[in-house]
């Protein structure tokens, strides 16, 4: 039991590293199963350590992985604010969007 957790927890982190996130509630529903009958199971506390370095081990890829997409979606909103006009603060401090405009080129004879 101890060595199909440990192949869980390494396709977990298989599928955080290559950013598969869409597998996570998988290994969830899984993870959870064993945890279970880990604890009735009465496992050295070697093992113990050995699953617990892999779950933190997880634990901080995700939470990588969080920020890194929290850090893309906020790049992308910037691009959008900008297509769309600047971001300026008021006299009153009130955060007001600049419209851009669209300039045309004139000719003169």
């Amino acid at each position: 039991m101890i060595a199909e957790f440990h192949k869980v927890l390494n396709a977990e982190r298989q599928a955080l590293i290559s950013a598969q996130f869409d597998l996570l509630p998988g290994f969830y529903t899984q993870k959870e199963g064993f945890l279970t009958r880990l604890v009735q199971s009465n496992p050295h506390k070697a093992e113990l350590r050995l699953i617990k370095a892999s779950m933190d081990e997880n634990q901080a890829l995700l939470a990588a992985a969080m920020k890194g997409v929290a850090a893309a979606r906020e790049r992308l909103e910037a691009l959008h604010n900008v297509q769309n006009g600047l971001s300026v603060y008021t006299d009153e401090g009130r955060v007001e969007l600049a419209q851009r405009r669209m300039r045309t080129l004139e000719k003169k004879a």
